[in-house]
């Protein structure tokens, strides 16, 4: 511990001793106090890592659960189409199934302009000056800009006029096209005499046009975009034709969403048992920072490896929440009429025999596959089913939780844990100084011990230094008194 503040502490030149060594060395075991405050400072700050570490498992498992307690996930649907080549799939949000037939007669175009061949040498300077107007936008051409630059310049502008230009090197023309498509879009264009020439573009104006298509034999409709949109199914129109347009519930997706569930579930056990049943080396305890002075950042990061495992050994808390997690998953939910599915395990998802594996689950999925196919409307209704009990008492709370699906019974399970937890370690947002967190306290109480052995110490060591300094002080006189009376002596 550095030396702060303190009484003028002079070297032992009289007594040819190394104080400030003997000092430092009595001061090692007036720290052990500190030292060990400090090392379980640091066992409970590496716990607190420890409690976030499994509450962001629990918050993983619970954003898989939340992709199971809503209509949106059981309604999912694809769509296809038998002529790709007329229309293709862009997405589908509709929730309903359907079929219907799309005949497309024209599609969207844009305004287009197209020059003729420049005869010019289009790798030098144009050595013309003027303006082109774009659809009332002025676009200046100065005498020593290439086509490149003409074009660069044009597309600059392209946010007001609405028009963007490109060259085809090959076929050496500049071809103008606006943004949009459909009937409202537009290119006016004018320009003087020599630019006309040396561009080889004419003034004049150029219109884009509506697509035209109609669902089941309908009257035509007319769209500024080949981007349609038909019953929740979003279309791009490819070309003249006809297709039909199949829409079919996405039940695939439903049995990822539900593997994916048992996925985050199982590595949420993994992680929490594997915190909870790790036993604590206590040959390797937090280092002070006089142990890792002496270190290599290797050894460090060995040693400190093996002295933050266990910190959540036995812990009853996550052990509890392993449990009660485990109840949520295996109990039928209530209020399902007899001889439907109420149960995970009828769906093929159910707990690992194996006592090794702690409770995961595991999944047969042709079972799986086949209640989906075969039950979907059971299948919905076990993860699904609300509850119209009110959590205003213990034992409605027990209730409702029972009667809800595993959807949401698992969501408020998981939330309840989590806020356990929360309330345990702290929450990371939070300032020390008002964090109220069981760790929280810790930490305060032990930072207060710190700070009060600190002062203890630092009062400790300037009593060795007035000790010493004392002594170097008498042996000054001892020896002035010596010298005095040899000179004395001498005479």
């Amino acid at each position: 511990m550095p030396s702060i503040g303190g009484p003028i502490r002079i070297s032992g030149l009289s007594s040819n001793m190394d104080i400030d060594k003997l000092v430092s060395d009595l001061m090692k075991s007036e720290k052990m106090p500190l030292n060990k405050i400090n090392r379980q400072k640091q066992l409970i700050l590496w716990q607190r890592e420890d409690y976030r570490t499994a509450n962001t498992a629990l918050l993983n498992f619970r954003n898989a659960a939340n992709d199971i307690r809503f209509e949106s996930s059981f309604n999912k649907t694809k769509a296809s189409s038998s002529n790709e080549k007329v229309a293709g799939i862009v997405t589908s949000n509709s929730s309903i199934t359907s079929a219907f037939q799309i005949r497309v007669d024209k599609l969207a175009t844009s305004a287009t302009t197209i020059g003729g061949p420049i005869t010019a040498d289009i790798s030098k300077p144009l050595n013309e000056t003027g303006t082109i107007n774009i659809n009332g936008v002025d676009i200046e051409v100065k005498a020593d800009a290439d086509i490149d630059a003409v074009i660069a310049n044009i597309n600059a502008q392209a946010a007001k006029s609405g028009v963007q230009a490109s060259f085809d090197k090959n076929t050496k023309r500049v071809t103008l096209m606006s943004k949009e498509s459909g009937s409202s879009a537009k290119i006016d264009i004018s320009l003087p005499s020599n630019l006309q020439g040396v561009l080889n573009i004419a003034p004049g104006s150029a219109k884009g046009s509506d697509a035209e298509y109609s669902v089941n034999n309908s009257a035509p409709i007319t769209s500024t975009s080949n981007t349609i949109n038909v019953n929740g199914v979003q279309l791009q129109l490819k070309d003249v034709g006809q297709t039909s347009i199949g829409v079919e519930s996405d039940k695939s997706g439903l049995i990822d969403k539900i593997k994916n569930f048992v996925t985050k579930y199982n590595e949420m056990v993994d992680q929490i048992s594997t915190m909870t049943t790790t036993r604590r080396n206590r040959d390797y305890t937090p280092l002070t920072e006089e142990e890792k002075a002496g270190m290599s950042e290797k050894q460090i990061e060995m040693w400190e490896k093996k002295a933050r495992q266990g910190t959540l050994y036995g812990d009853s808390m996550l052990q509890g929440a392993l449990q009660s997690l485990r109840s949520s998953l295996s109990l039928p939910v209530a209020g399902i009429p007899s001889g439907e599915l109420n149960m995970l395990s009828q769906i093929g998802i159910s707990t690992s025999k194996d006592y090794k594996a702690n409770g995961k689950l595991e999944i047969d999925e042709k079972k799986l596959t086949d209640a989906i196919n075969n039950q979907f409307d059971e299948v919905k209704q076990l993860f699904l089913k609300t509850s119209s009990t009110k959590p205003d008492t213990p034992e409605n709370i027990k209730q409702r939780r029972s009667e809800l699906g595993i959807g949401d019974r698992l969501y408020e399970e998981i939330d309840a844990q989590m806020k356990k937890v929360t309330k345990k370690m702290g929450s990371a947002t939070l300032l020390e100084s008002i964090d109220d967190s069981v760790i929280g306290r810790q930490l305060k109480d032990i930072n207060d011990q710190e700070k009060q052995w600190v002062r203890k110490l630092q009062d400790i060591e300037n009593r060795y230094y007035k000790r010493f300094t004392a002594m170097e002080k008498a042996m000054q006189k001892l020896n002035s008194q010596g010298s005095w009376l040899a000179q004395q002596l001498g005479q």
